[in-house]
């Protein structure tokens, strides 16, 4: 217990301290003082439908993660979506209860000898984004339940400070001089965030269907997305347009 809680502390202070975090030193540094099997980080814009990446960063060897993204669409983006939507942390056991699509997931996982015992942690993101850290623990249902009792809040704390690391990463792009988008792009831009079709937009502004889409085809090159759901989310980030 002492000594995790010394742990804790150390890797406390070197996220604090680093300028620049990367991914996978957090990630060893974490699996080495909690003993921790493999860790899953996602900063996403999540949708009714789909699941827009922003971030994607894990410990699974690439075999595994790709036997794990090949898991039925529908029940995948199910149970991310729920994560990322949760208001508090979901241990892998309430997941599996309450998201049936999950169990599929828990099933190929355990399938590859990955452990279905753990949690997701949802964080704080700006704009229309969402982000988890995920871990799993190579524990028994019993022990995985005390191990996060003993040392989940300490755990949380870190993926937050980790995760505020890889937000404050962005901001001097965030700060620069303002992207040329022209008054046209932001009002197309701020009727999509408004769930608007090219068709209703295209009645709104009194413009041609094909013209609108000139215009959301420049604001996704300007803002170096290859989406509309991107493109809304980097243009409410920005300022560009008002968060709906």
């Amino acid at each position: 217990m002492i000594a995790m809680r010394e742990q804790y502390f150390e890797l406390f202070d070197w996220l604090e301290r680093e300028r620049t975090v990367e991914p996978r030193a957090f990630f060893s540094r974490l699996q080495a003082a909690y003993g921790i099997a493999h860790v899953f980080y996602v900063d996403a814009v999540p949708s009714l439908r789909s699941t827009q990446f922003h971030r994607l960063h894990h410990t699974l060897a690439a075999r595994d993660h790709e036997a794990l993204r090949t898991v039925e669409a529908g029940a995948l983006h199910a149970s991310l979506r729920f994560v990322l939507t949760s208001v508090r942390p979901v241990e892998h056991e309430t997941l599996r209860r309450l998201q049936p699509g999950a169990a599929l997931l828990f099933q190929r996982a355990e399938a590859l000898g990955l452990s279905p015992q753990g949690i997701s942690y949802p964080l704080l993101s700006p704009a229309c984004r969402a982000a988890a850290l995920s871990i799993s623990v190579p524990l028994p249902p019993a022990e995985a339940a005390a191990f996060l009792r003993f040392y989940g809040r300490d755990i949380h704390t870190l993926s937050a400070l980790f995760h505020a690391a890889m937000i404050e990463a962005e901001r001097p792009a965030a700060a620069a001089p303002d992207i040329a988008i022209t008054p046209r792009e932001r009002e197309v831009l701020r009727w999509s965030a408004a769930g608007k079709s090219y068709w209703e937009i295209a009645m709104i502004l009194g413009i041609t269907e094909r013209t609108v889409r000139f215009f959301m085809s420049n604001a996704r090159q300007k803002l170096d997305v290859v989406s509309n759901t991107q493109a809304v989310a980097e243009a409410v980030w920005r300022g560009l347009i008002p968060h709906v």
